[in-house]
């Protein structure tokens, strides 16, 4: 394929996910049908178009995923239940370019700069505090961006070891933030698909994000003083009221998760960059749409990913697909601790873990000793996994990339360690939440 028609079709996939975006919100402000068939219609272009420029091991899997999808609907005979799941697929598809609306905004917005401030005279031991706050905060609004916004905070002539450290500091920041941020892709298709409470989720996610944070500090942090503290106090406070306000727009009017980031978060985006919407809207908005270009195939594995989990939970609701044989006997301990196993353990293999979490998650939402949001939990806790450890998966070899350092090093070591005493608190807190929980 030539240069010329991959950036053609690069294009044509972006302004998709554009589409995609408005197309949605004029579904959720007026109900039509007609724009939920011009949502659908402009999934199955940008499914074409994105396959194409996509490379050869994500066509194979998105290939796969989309064949097993179709083939069980035809099969069973439930061609609505496909259509529901483009439906989500395209609100996923929403969701993601909201998101990157956000993302774009932020990166130019003064507090990121102001963040990256007064890093350099610390302690190694507080660098790694300063580093996983950092990147644990911004990347719970930019997600793999909080890797990026925290790279100029390390000089390149740093001697590798150094460069390892802080990679390996950023991916323990950045992998706790999969536990609880309402704006990662993670908890949204956690949430839908074990239809789990938004505010439950997050607020058991904080907690356990919280045990995994002190854990690191224990392990590899120094003394908590002003010189680190404050500088991101701010970035504190905006993260928390960012995710409060997804909560609180979730629970009192009565949308869902996804819909509530994919009609708020814009508004947000226009707040932050309005001092740049008057000279350069046109500018914002390509920036907006070169942003959307960048993720188009992996937006595309969570769109296939989303479509066959909506299959799957249909036919366990219509009785047509059982859990395995057995499932339901297991000790509680063993059921939660069941997707950390499997999602790492396919991960290190090279299976996209949305794609393992969309068949984990029906099955075990209708498993019922386990309560939704420790079943979200239990997801999720693999999902970090799988940031922190494994190399098939995006964080790994972004931040090698970002920090110029082998990626096979990011995944022993520190990280090896801190997840081998994580597993455990986790699993334990998710056993005792799920025995406090009502079911």
């Amino acid at each position: 394929m030539s240069e010329s028609l991959t950036a053609h079709l690069r294009t044509a996939s972006a302004l998709s996910l554009a589409a995609m975006w408005g197309i949605e919100v004029v579904k959720l402000a007026t109900g039509s049908r007609v724009a939920a068939w011009a949502g659908m219609a402009a999934f199955l272009f940008y499914f074409l178009a994105a396959l194409a420029i996509s490379r050869p091991a994500q066509r194979w899997m998105i290939a796969t995923v989309a064949t097993v999808t179709v083939a069980l609907t035809v099969h069973f005979g439930i061609p609505s239940s496909l259509s529901r799941g483009i439906e989500s697929a395209v609100l996923f598809a929403a969701f993601l370019a909201a998101m990157q609306m956000l993302r774009t905004t932020l990166e130019s917005s003064p507090v990121m700069h102001a963040a990256r401030s007064g890093f350099g005279a610390l302690p190694p031991r507080q660098q790694h505090d300063s580093l996983v706050a950092r990147t644990h905060l911004l990347s719970s609004v930019l997600a793999a961006g909080g890797l990026a916004a925290v790279g100029p905070l390390l000089t390149r002539t740093r001697p590798e070891p150094e460069r390892r450290a802080f990679a390996q500091s950023a991916l323990q920041g950045f992998g706790l933030v999969a536990l609880w941020s309402p704006l990662l892709v993670a908890m949204a298709v956690s949430t839908r698909l074990a239809h789990a409470s938004l505010a439950g989720a997050v607020l058991s996610g904080l907690a356990m994000a919280a045990i995994g944070l002190l854990l690191s500090h224990v392990l590899y942090g120094g003394r908590v003083e002003r010189s680190w503290v404050l500088p991101i106090r701010r970035t504190i406070l905006e993260a928390a009221v960012l995710a409060a306000a997804i909560i609180l727009v979730n629970r009192f009017w009565g949308i869902g998760n996804l819909e509530a980031v994919v009609l708020g978060i814009p508004v947000l985006a226009l707040w932050i960059g309005r001092k740049e919407l008057r000279p350069g809207a046109g500018a914002l908005s390509r920036r907006w749409v070169a942003s959307l270009a960048t993720i188009a195939v992996e937006a595309l594995v969570v769109g296939a990913a989303m479509v066959l989990g909506e299959v799957l939970k249909d036919m366990i609701s219509q009785g047509m697909l059982q859990p395995p044989a057995g499932l339901e006997g297991l000790p509680v301990l063993m059921l939660i601790a069941l997707p950390p196993a499997l999602m790492l353990g396919t991960s290190l293999v090279g299976l996209h873990p949305i794609i393992s979490a969309s068949v984990l998650l029906p099955i075990l939402a209708s498993i019922p000793v386990l309560h939704p949001v420790v079943v979200v939990g239990s997801v999720l806790l693999g999902w970090m996994l799988t940031i922190v450890l494994s190399l098939f998966v995006v964080p790994v070899l972004y931040a090698a990339a970002l920090y110029e350092v082998d990626p096979e090093t990011l995944v022993v070591g520190r990280n090896r360690s801190f997840c081998a005493l994580f597993i455990p608190l986790a699993l334990g807190y998710l056993w005792a939440l799920n025995t406090w929980l009502p079911k």
